[in-house]
């Protein structure tokens, strides 16, 4: 075992306590063939008559053709179970950022976890973020972040996860940081009592995200029980780009 100093603990969890109740593309760049060799093909806009410019975009794919999933962030305080050695965990593995700084030690359940999700938040309130594999512990390392920029955990391109907002999405099909408008959010009803208005943002990517998937980024765990009613038996979803309602969430140029 690596006996390396201990990284400097955040006491900010108050300040970062997870929004339990909610808290608040153009078609890829690349060239077209790219989406040949995938057998995938970007349906025509659709014809402006009739069309209501305060709403919707152009569809990626048709109705109900591209995969919904969920992820939230991995909480230490979820595996936090007592030990069954006295003052020892034989199932608790060691944990360090790719600089060999000692992070903590940690259930492996809740390890699995953290790869998975890609960001969690530590009972002392530290959040964590996937760095990639490693030399030390486990193999697998993560970083510190700081939680005045990233309370909920960080996306590709560095950038901060919005709760209900953030998106992972792969990345040859949509960009990351263009907005996308989902009909089938619009109107539902979040956590904390607020009702969505249909508009996310690609902020994400995944090893388990490609071509036509996107995961919804809702903070926890409850919260995807919560929507899972919301949404019930939504499990394909119909994405849409250039929307105007969602201009209010691209980057300033």
């Amino acid at each position: 075992m690596y006996d390396q100093p201990v990284l400097a603990r955040w006491p900010l969890a108050a300040a970062i306590a997870l929004l339990v109740v909610g808290s608040a593309a153009i078609p890829a760049t690349a060239d077209s063939s790219k989406l040949a060799r995938e057998g995938l093909s970007l349906q025509p806009r659709a014809p402006l008559r009739g069309k209501n410019k305060l709403c919707c975009g152009y569809p990626l794919v048709g109705e109900l053709e591209w995969a919904l999933r969920f992820y939230w962030l991995a909480r230490e305080e979820d595996f936090d179970e007592p030990d069954e050695i006295e003052r020892a965990d034989p199932d608790e593995l060691d944990i360090y950022t790719r600089d060999g700084l000692f992070v903590g030690a940690f259930p492996r359940e809740f390890i699995w976890h953290l790869r998975m999700e890609g960001s969690g938040l530590l009972i002392d309130g530290r959040v964590i973020n996937y760095a990639g594999s490693c030399r030390w512990g486990t193999g697998t390392c993560f970083e510190q972040l700081d939680v005045r920029t990233h309370p909920y955990g960080r996306g590709a391109h560095r950038r901060s996860l919005t709760p209900f907002k953030s998106v992972a999405v792969d990345p040859r099909l949509v960009p990351i940081g263009e907005p996308l408008y989902i009909p089938e959010f619009d109107g539902m009803r979040l956590p904390d009592g607020s009702t969505h208005d249909g508009c996310v943002r690609a902020e994400d990517t995944g090893g388990g995200i490609k071509l036509r998937k996107l995961d919804f980024f809702v903070v926890t765990y409850g919260n995807f029980r919560f929507l899972l009613q919301e949404l019930w038996g939504v499990n394909w979803i119909t994405p849409q780009i250039e929307s105007p309602r969602c201009e209010y969430l691209r980057d300033p140029s």
